[in-house]
């Protein structure tokens, strides 16, 4: 049976991805704060013929991460990691506080480190960590530096343990979608054309198509756009 752990799988692409990979000989294991989100998207994966475990983690917490990793494991093989961390904070550089840009690297940043290190320490050959980025990994938005900045880093910390990690045989993919309708738009200021993003089942399809290519085969990084073009 395939292993799977899917964090932030309580909304938005997360959730997604976990239907998306909802299958038979499958265990799924999904992590978030939000329990009874959680066993919604369960429910419907269990539907699907997926094994289910509910997991609720902060992900910023590495008590929390170990454990959790730990219970995707099951005592064994960890085979395919998809990280998925929603919110954005958008303000001017001068309005930020240190405690929101600390707290903001940690949710988008650190939790990747967390997972990572917990996750490949139960992979073998033909392990898959994906972390889903941003094409704000490669772009730059106007007061969105913080957010910028976390998904450039995350970029670059793929990018260095992949490198790290082939001798093992572990994959590593990054992915990243340009704007997707999910509701971290909700609490976003300004005016933005939800019908010109990206659907969270579109990003989940692609991520769904790297989990099922061979253990040899390895997607680097993939991005993922609209073909209205940026907002």
């Amino acid at each position: 049976m395939r292993s799977i752990l899917i964090t932030g799988a309580s909304r938005g692409i997360g959730a997604a991805t976990a239907l998306a990979l909802a299958q038979p000989n499958t265990r799924l294991t999904l992590a978030a704060r939000n329990r009874a989100a959680l066993e919604a998207v369960a429910a419907q994966a269990t539907a699907a013929g997926a094994a289910c475990v509910v997991a609720p983690c902060d992900v910023t917490d590495p008590e929390q991460v170990a454990a959790t990793v730990a219970l995707a494991a099951g005592g064994g093989r960890l085979d395919v990691v998809v990280h998925s961390v929603g919110g954005a904070l958008v303000a001017p550089l001068e309005a930020m506080s240190l405690a929101e840009w600390e707290a903001h690297l940690r949710a988008q940043l650190t939790s990747l480190f967390l997972v990572a290190q917990q996750a490949v320490a139960h992979m073998d050959r033909g392990g898959l960590l994906i972390n889903i980025a941003s094409v704000a990994a490669r772009q730059a938005f106007p007061g969105w530096s913080a957010y910028v900045a976390a998904k450039h880093g995350a970029l670059g910390f793929a990018a260095a343990i992949r490198e790290e990690l082939r001798p093992r045989g572990i994959r590593v993919c990054s992915v990243l979608p340009a704007a997707t309708d999910t509701a971290i738009w909700d609490a976003i200021p300004g005016e933005w054309s939800r019908a010109n993003m990206l659907q969270p089942s579109d990003v989940a399809a692609t991520i769904a198509a790297i989990v099922a290519l061979p253990p040899y085969v390895t997607v680097e990084d993939v991005t993922i756009g609209h073909v209205a073009g940026r907002l």
